[in-house]
């Protein structure tokens, strides 16, 4: 099986072709993410059919909360994010979302309405799938219907963890989660990319720039340091940090990346 970034390659994305329906390449493509890796190919097949390619610029709002709910949209390449205005006229992200995520779940509940406005913070190349389409195939797969079940329940305790999150730690700790949660092995040191600008960063995991600015620093006093002019975070003791984060030692002595994740 093809590895998610391996199969862009595949499809030939870079070609300019975005919106021609193609099964076999959107398949390929569906196959190759988390959420419908291990569905069997004949009903890769048939969801590939009720799906199309779209591209969007920066800055470019893909989904206004309130409107009907018409599609859900697999993020293939680009960054997303999910956004609420009170009744204040007050903006707050709720969350910012990138390659292989799963956005507008809506789409699957008759005759709903988005409950989120989605931007795109850079060029998003995505795969849009119809969402009553999508219903009426599930309806006829209830295997299916329980995976899809099981992504919108781990979605939901995802945000969850992260109002958890906001309430009991302070921006470094929530800071050094995400480090962590991101972190890959370099030498005797780990290294976390930042794959999106810190300002973006710094609102998905609420708090502003000049809060992330502090965090940051206060997160040096626990060995960590920017490299790569800030783009690349490294963190000279993950145990000594993930303590001071309050993480559960279990959760420190299991694989250090999915340990972490189930912590954020």
């Amino acid at each position: 099986m093809l590895d998610f970034f391996q199969c862009l390659t595949k499809t030939a994305f870079f070609h300019g072709n975005f919106t021609m329906r193609d099964i076999d390449r959107i398949s390929g493509v569906l196959q190759s993410g988390r959420y419908f890796k291990n569905w069997p190919q004949d009903d890769i097949l048939e969801l590939a059919s009720l799906c199309t390619w779209v591209r969007y610029e920066s800055d470019t709002v893909m989904i206004r909360a309130e409107d009907p709910a018409s599609a859900l949209f697999l993020i293939v390449n680009g960054h997303v994010e999910l956004s609420y205005t009170n009744g204040d006229g007050k903006n707050g992200v709720i969350d910012l979302l990138g390659d292989g995520q799963l956005v507008g779940e809506c789409a699957l509940a008759p005759e709903a309405c988005y409950a989120a406005s989605i931007k795109t913070l850079d060029a998003t190349t995505a795969i849009r799938i119809d969402g009553a389409a999508f219903a009426n195939f599930l309806s006829a797969h209830f295997e299916r219907a329980l995976t899809m079940m099981s992504v919108v329940t781990e979605r939901l305790c995802q945000m969850l963890r992260q109002t958890e999150e906001l309430k009991c730690r302070s921006a470094a700790q929530r800071l050094g989660i995400y480090l962590l949660a991101n972190a890959v092995p370099v030498g005797d040191a780990y290294d976390t990319p930042l794959t999106m600008e810190k300002s973006a960063l710094a609102r998905k995991i609420g708090m502003t720039s000049e809060t992330f600015s502090r965090a940051l620093k206060k997160l040096s006093e626990y060995g960590v340091s920017q490299h790569s002019s800030g783009h690349i975070i490294r963190i000279a003791d993950t145990e000594m940090l993930a303590e001071w984060c309050g993480l559960s030692s279990s959760g420190i002595r299991e694989e250090q990346s999915d340990g972490f994740k189930v912590a954020v």
